[in-house]
């Protein structure tokens, strides 16, 4: 069950379905296109309706906030803000979870002054003290429930409607309001020094910076990951595969992970259909099936990325079992009852339904180019990784880390492939310098910086070429888990 503020109950109310949300309506003239519609409530009025352009089937908004002031009357410009938000994006990408947080800071902000008898449109106080938005800024700071960071978070909310207010409803002087300056910023980073400009508020507070990474540790898209060691990847491959316990299903999430470097949003949003390049003229000479993920694939990655992943073959053999048993086969058959009775409108075809089920249907990560997206309050996240990962850490034994977790599987692989790579080296069939490019294109990173980091392991300087067909014949061996390294040699 979700969180919810007993605060705003009956003053923060979602509507679940707001069609034709940026559709507009003529009266005195039938525009091209436009279609005529009785008003509700004057059926002998008729008006005509032009649909937003280029929003094809997703013209809807679904769970839209609505905020009301205490006295039940809608608070005109918050909600105006709202769709203001919603209009400049991308009609498929129209997801509300953004404007729902910023609903709720806003309303928060609306109930002080309320509780405080200021008027949110009064800012004639002669010194800022006395103006409602400096108010809620101290206000903020000496409740003391607060980081400094979700403090600014809170007043910038404030801030960015009111800046909305003066422009579209009321004639405000933001100097009032807050006071901002331009700053230019020097931002170092691996690929140089660069100069950007940026506002600061008086009403924010300073947060600390990012912490350093710890030691052993990688950091890899703000997330701090180090791989097992080849020890603890033996207790880990040991407790998953004779484990009592364990369901192929769960097994199969770990592996797919592990083999392939891939996080949960991309190994949870695999569907059949992407199965059916496992054939045998589909296989590489390294032992492996390359799959497409990212952007038009139906496979979600971070930040929507493009990549390509390796599935060894004994791991891809699995899968296709898997999906094909008789336990996935309910579960698919329930998946789609359940879809049917949720969304009548909608449906999926076979091959685009997950491969990863749970036992009621349900699927561990909705991907964004699922046709129930737009509609649920709260997709799925692959909480299923977290509860696997508390599993492992109670039922594997010593030594096993105690903080693991499943992103960890991704930097294990890293580490796994950069002693296989070493051995190419070792034999002449690879060169030093092209490991870290390989790593780098497996690991789909944009920064080099952030390869070299990597397991602390890697330290090159040039990019080369992906080594020739002679070593890749010998990247994955026989095709299956022996690859996998579990002695522990000058750990």
């Amino acid at each position: 069950m979700s969180y919810s503020n007993p605060q705003h109950e009956g003053r923060l109310v979602l509507i679940p379905l707001l069609r034709d949300a940026f559709a507009s309506l003529h009266v005195y003239e039938a525009l091209p296109g436009s279609v005529a519609m009785p008003l509700e409530g004057r059926e002998s009025t008729i008006a005509y309706q032009l649909d937003e352009v280029g929003a094809g089937d997703d013209r809807d908004l679904f769970n839209v906030p609505f905020l009301l002031h205490a006295n039940g009357n809608p608070w005109h410009e918050a909600n105006d803000y709202f769709l203001s938000l919603m209009r400049d994006k991308a009609p498929i990408n129209r997801r509300t979870d953004d404007i729902r947080r910023r609903a709720s800071k806003l309303l928060d902000y609306l109930l002080f002054c309320e509780d405080n008898n200021l008027d949110w449109l009064d800012f004639s106080g002669a010194r800022p003290s006395l103006r409602p938005t400096y108010k809620y800024f101290y206000h903020l700071i000496n409740k003391g429930a607060r980081s400094n960071a979700v403090i600014n978070q809170y007043t910038a909310a404030v801030y960015h409607f009111y800046r909305y207010v003066s422009e579209n409803w009321h004639e405000l002087d933001m100097k009032r309001v807050d006071t901002v300056k331009q700053v230019r910023l020097i931002v170092q980073s691996s690929r140089g020094a660069r100069v950007i400009e940026a506002e600061k508020r008086s009403q924010t507070r300073r947060a600390p910076p990012s912490s350093s990474t710890p030691l052993g540790f990688v950091r890899d898209d703000g997330e701090d990951l180090r791989p097992l060691s080849n020890r603890e990847l033996g207790v880990f491959l040991n407790t998953i595969r004779y484990g009592k316990d364990w369901s192929t299903l769960e097994r199969l999430i770990l592996m797919t992970s592990l083999m392939t470097g891939a996080r949960k949003q991309t190994v949870l949003t695999m569907r059949l259909k992407h199965l059916k390049g496992f054939t045998e003229d589909k296989l590489l000479a390294e032992g492996a099936y390359k799959l497409h993920a990212g952007p038009r694939t139906g496979i979600d990655t971070k930040f929507d990325k493009s990549q390509d992943l390796y599935i060894p073959k004994q791991l891809a053999e699995e899968l296709v079992t898997l999906a094909r048993s008789p336990m996935m086969k309910k579960r698919r058959a329930k998946f789609h009852e359940q879809m049917k009775s949720a969304h009548p409108d909608l449906s999926m075809d076979e091959d685009d339904v997950y491969l990863f089920l749970s036992d009621q249907g349900n699927c561990y990560y909705m991907a964004e180019n699922d046709p129930r997206y737009p509609m649920v309050k709260s997709p799925q996240i692959g909480q299923v990784s977290e509860t696997i990962k508390r599993k492992l850490v109670k039922k594997a034994p010593q030594p096993f880390p105690k903080d693991f977790s499943y992103h960890w599987l991704r930097a294990t692989f890293a580490y796994q492939l950069y002693q296989r790579l070493q051995v190419l080296v070792e034999k002449g069939l690879m060169q030093p310098g092209e490991v870290i490019d390989f790593i780098q294109k497996r690991m789909h990173h944009e920064s080099r910086e952030t390869t070299e980091n990597y397991l602390k392991l890697f330290r090159m300087s040039h990019e080369k070429v992906i080594a020739q067909e002679a070593w890749e014949s010998k990247l994955f061996g026989n095709s299956d888990y022996s690859v996998l390294k579990t002695e522990a040699h000058n750990e």
